[in-house]
């Protein structure tokens, strides 16, 4: 098992141990595991081996015997335990926005409400107005919250995909009755939420492929569909395609899977006009020794990247010689928003500075909370004014990258900062964020917003929207305003890349590009490992049409802090 799966389990106890009402201290103790076990930069197994395992903090005894069962057997008989005493569906009521871990616990133990499908019944039939404590607004949120996540109960963020869609890769390619393997469909395209899980193999026999899924834990229900297609389940009830094409078709089966109707429409439109056959049933004959690349050629286009595959439009900008060159991972030179245990960060500044360094970044900012995030443990007028004295010391101590000193500003719900100017002006970069008050109205929300890009010291809007991925949706706000609001205070807006955010959206992205507005791609970092979450942040931008001049992380340091000092 890898650290993310080790983690989770941990986590996951510790949710269902509150749920279940045991000592508060107890379940924290797992989280505290959960916490530290995904911080780690190193395989458990090297710490197992050393018996170093006990010296991470949070990991005693008791937690120490479930990891090495963990990697030993790949279960945890004390988890699957809970699982089996309480389901694993009650889980999903803490993905609901407006309830915690107290809160499912008194559905769990007062109305028997296990699963979100439950709590959906409780609200309907009324019962929730029975409950203590339970007034008509908490209820209305409550339902709110549930509606959101049944709407995105068929879909699920990239990031929660990831692990198993690589197991499923690696799997095709470790198998010598397949040849060629790849990702397609909404992952191919980095889409920041999937509808399913596809892959395509080249593969003389579907059968080999369906024992192969057979033998993934996870994986559920492989079945052969109409002789090429191989369709399953994994994460309880997501689906998982694989598309199994000859070798002489294998380059136009993954562009008729990775593009979406649309794109496949508007190529089959210029194959028309060209007088070529249709892109719908790949023909050996045509297909033979070809690439993608070939493909568009003979549509007389350049190639398409995957991440412009999802509309028309990337087609009609080829025709013209318009396709931007889209920015890469390796464009970038920092990463501007980065926290530390001085607020709710996991490592210290040094950790975090030297973690960018070996990642290959020429310069970090340091920007921890302000004190309105009390539950983030933000700072206070002077721990920040000490906090820039250390980063300043640490600057003049680490050598091989430069480090900045800012910080996440929460935006009040007047539009107006948690810090003052004289503190403010201290500062080399200041991220202004919405960390509370989603419910706002659009327009008082948008005015909130606008006031706070109006302030001369704010450098980056963080997190534009609040999103988070399957849990919320973003905030009501009018983004055009926003946009023209940055465009004229010469604000960047961020591309926030933590893989439950991922806010901007790509068309937000690209309408802001449009109008003049410059763009960071941001961690939003807490811990020294979330550094390397920079690609998610990458991928938006691309799907977002940005070249390596709309992002501001690709600037030397001397031309970026002439456009973050106003």
């Amino acid at each position: 098992m890898t650290n993310d799966e080790i983690s989770d389990v941990f986590r996951n106890i510790g949710n269902l141990l509150q749920i279940k009402g045991e000592d508060s201290f107890r379940a924290r103790i797992y989280e505290r595991a959960a916490e530290s076990i995904e911080s780690l930069t190193v395989d458990p197994h090297e710490l197992v081996e050393e018996g170093r395992l006990r010296s991470i903090p949070g990991i005693g005894k008791a937690i120490e015997q479930k990891i090495i069962e963990m990697l030993e057997t790949g279960r945890c008989r004390f988890y699957e335990n809970l699982i089996q005493e309480m389901g694993s569906e009650v889980l999903e009521l803490l993905r609901v926005r407006g309830i915690g871990a107290k809160t499912a616990s008194r559905f769990y133990h007062e109305l028997g409400v296990k699963s979100a499908s439950n709590l959906r019944e409780a609200i309907d039939s009324g019962k929730l107005k029975e409950m203590d404590r339970m007034g008509a607004k908490t209820i209305a949120a409550i339902n709110q919250g549930l509606k959101y996540f049944e709407s995105q109960r068929q879909s699920r963020p990239l990031w929660q995909i990831l692990p198993i869609a690589h197991t499923v890769l690696d799997a095709l390619e470790r198998c010598d009755k397949i040849g060629r393997a790849d990702f397609t469909g909404d992952l191919r395209r980095c889409e920041e939420v999937l509808q399913s899980l596809e892959l395509i193999a080249e593969c003389e026999n579907p059968v080999a492929i369906a024992e192969i899924l057979s033998g993934i834990k996870g994986v559920e229900s492989p079945e052969i569909e109409n002789g090429v297609l191989i369709a399953a389940s994994v994460d309880a009830g997501f689906p998982l395609r694989i598309h199994c094409y000859q070798p002489e078709a294998y380059a136009e089966g993954l562009l008729l899977t990775t593009g979406t109707r649309e794109h496949i429409a508007k190529l089959n439109q210029i194959a028309k006009t060209r007088n070529l056959d249709e892109l719908c049933t790949p023909s050996p004959v045509r297909s033979k020794n070809t690439t993608e690349a070939g493909i568009y050629d003979k549509l007389g286009l350049p190639f398409i990247v995957p991440e412009l595959r999802r509309s028309a439009d990337a087609v009609d900008s080829a025709l013209a010689g318009e396709l931007p060159t889209l920015i890469e991972i390796e464009d970038l030179r920092c990463d501007l928003h980065a926290h530390t245990d001085w607020s709710d960060g996991r490592h210290s500044i040094k950790e975090m500075i030297e973690a960018a360094k070996a990642f290959g970044h020429e310069y970090i900012a340091i920007t921890d909370h302000s004190e309105s995030s009390r539950v983030a443990n933000g700072l206070t007028p002077e721990r920040l004014l000490e906090q820039i004295k250390h980063i300043r010391e640490a600057n003049a101590a680490i050598g091989g990258i430069e480090v900045l000193a800012g910080s996440e500003v929460d935006i009040r719900m007047n539009g107006r900062l948690d810090f003052s100017d004289n503190i403010l002006e201290q500062l080399d970069i200041v991220i202004a964020s919405v960390h509370s008050g989603f419910t706002m109205s659009k327009s008082a929300m948008t005015k909130r917003v606008v006031r706070a890009i109006e302030n001369p010291y704010v450098s980056i809007i963080g997190h534009p929207t609040g999103r988070l991925l399957g849990q919320r949706p973003g905030y009501a706000i009018d983004l055009d305003e926003v946009i023209s609001a940055a465009a004229a205070n010469d604000v960047v807006l961020e591309i926030n890349a933590s893989p439950s955010r991922l806010d901007l959206e790509p068309c937000i992205a690209r309408r802001a590009r449009r109008n003049g507005v410059l763009l960071a791609i941001n961690t939003d970092a807490h811990s020294t490992k979330q550094i390397e979450h920079i690609g998610f942040g990458v991928n938006v931008a691309r799907r977002g049409w940005l070249e390596k001049k709309d992002v501001i992380n690709t600037y030397p340091l001397a031309s970026l802090k002439k456009i973050i000092t106003r």
